[in-house]
């Protein structure tokens, strides 16, 4: 069997943590399963002081930060960011990068209630791209079904479009099986569609964004042999878990 590599998401999986920090020593501090890597959506629930203290106490032990997410600008700019506010986030956005060592990065951008990407939001997303490809740093961007939530992006087939038509060479799109669902269903199909401009993979159960592999519409055991002929760095764990208790034995079986 092919082996995978998993990423703990700080945001998601501990629901009875609420703090990423606390969630971050719990990680490093598991028995059962020792995380290489991590993500999350909200770093910045946290100082950088912080961040700082708690990656240089854990030491050689600390795992790799793979993903954050950008400041969310659809919460708190639900209008439309100004030039100078976007540049202010970016800013904000970069000294995390930095702090934590991070090589991707998912770009939360704007609500909308058209069907169409407007040339504003198109602005944004080349400026967020160029800001963090002089970092080094891919920018992402991804679909999301948010039940009803008008966001800028809700199809697979758009993120395509988008890709290629902006050509940003550090441009790519996160795939992810819950969204990929909820949106589309066909999911290998869309592997197959997406596979040259894939950069991050995260997994949840449907309909709940539960575990994987508990029971649900989706047979990820299959999917993850499908992804492993177009993607082979890790894979986010971004599925909603209601206690610090719960195992993460299953992993061991695609890892060891």
């Amino acid at each position: 069997m092919k082996r995978f590599k998993f990423a703990a998401n700080l945001t998601t999986l501990f629901k009875d943590i609420p703090d990423h920090i606390e969630s971050y020593k719990e990680i490093l501090n598991r028995k059962d399963f020792r995380f290489k890597a991590v993500e999350a959506q909200d770093p910045y629930q946290n100082s950088l002081n912080d961040w700082k203290n708690v990656i240089e106490k854990a030491g050689d032990s600390r795992p790799e930060f793979v993903l954050i997410n950008s400041v969310n600008l659809m919460k708190k700019y639900p209008e439309f960011p100004t030039e100078k506010q976007f540049e202010n986030e970016l800013n904000l956005l970069g000294e995390y990068v930095k702090t934590l060592n991070v090589r991707k990065v998912h770009m939360m951008l704007t609500l909308t209630e058209s069907n169409t990407i407007d040339e504003r939001t198109k602005k944004l997303l080349i400026q967020g791209a160029r800001f963090l490809n002089r970092m080094n740093v891919m920018c992402l961007i991804e679909p999301l079904y948010l039940n009803g939530i008008p966001y800028y992006l809700r199809s697979y087939d758009d993120a395509l479009n988008l890709v290629k038509e902006l050509n940003e060479p550090n441009l790519k799109i996160m795939f992810d099986t819950y969204h990929c669902q909820r949106l589309h269903g066909n999911i290998c199909h869309y592997i197959d569609l997406l596979k040259d401009h894939i950069g991050h993979v995260q997994i949840s159960q449907v309909p709940l964004r539960d575990n994987p592999f508990n029971d649900g519409e989706l047979n990820h055991d299959f999917i993850l042999r499908k992804l492993s002929t177009v993607y082979d760095d890790y894979i986010g764990l971004e599925y909603y878990s209601d206690h610090a208790t719960d195992t993460f034995d299953w992993v061991k079986k695609y890892v060891e």
